[in-house]
């Protein structure tokens, strides 16, 4: 992990901890946070790779993410209307696909959808909320963010 890893990193957890605050208090994830999110992500980018085709990569990201999660979750709410993924959640994995690409934000998805499980099943004989009661998801997306960029920085060749 290099010096400007370790300062987007900083950064990062700058606009993770708001994100999953304000998504705990008020159930939204503010456009604004995502917005930074993913401009911080071009940013970090380009600053590696100084060229053009690494701000061409990050559109068509951007395009495919969004196309792969908006499309997953109208799919899903056709099979089983009572399941619905926010549109702040799917903007934060869509701004978050800049960091860490496609695969990467599947990849915070599902340790997002882990630690939302396992804090369901930790929780719920105190709080006695049914299993389905829709909970906040935006801590647990910042809780993946994290760790995914935390290894794919961790595992990035150094120059």
């Amino acid at each position: 992990m290099t010096g400007l890893d370790l300062i987007f990193l900083g950064l990062l957890v700058l606009i993770l901890v708001p994100i999953a605050a304000i998504d705990l208090r008020e159930r939204r994830i503010p456009n604004t946070l995502n917005l930074s999110l993913g401009a911080l992500g071009v940013v970090h980018a380009m600053l590696k790779a100084p060229e053009w085709r690494q701000l061409i990569l990050a559109v068509i990201t951007i395009v495919l993410a969004t196309l792969a999660f908006a499309g997953s979750s109208w799919l899903i709410q056709r099979v089983n209307t009572h399941a619905k993924i926010g549109w702040g959640d799917l903007k934060f994995l869509i701004a978050a696909s800049v960091w860490v690409g496609l695969d990467g934000s599947v990849a915070i998805l599902l340790i997002a959808s882990i630690v939302s499980i396992l804090t369901v099943l930790a929780t719920s004989p105190w709080t006695r909320e049914s299993w389905r009661t829709t909970r906040p998801f935006g801590p647990m997306l910042a809780i993946g963010m994290g760790v995914v960029v935390t290894l794919a920085f961790a595992a990035a060749p150094h120059p």
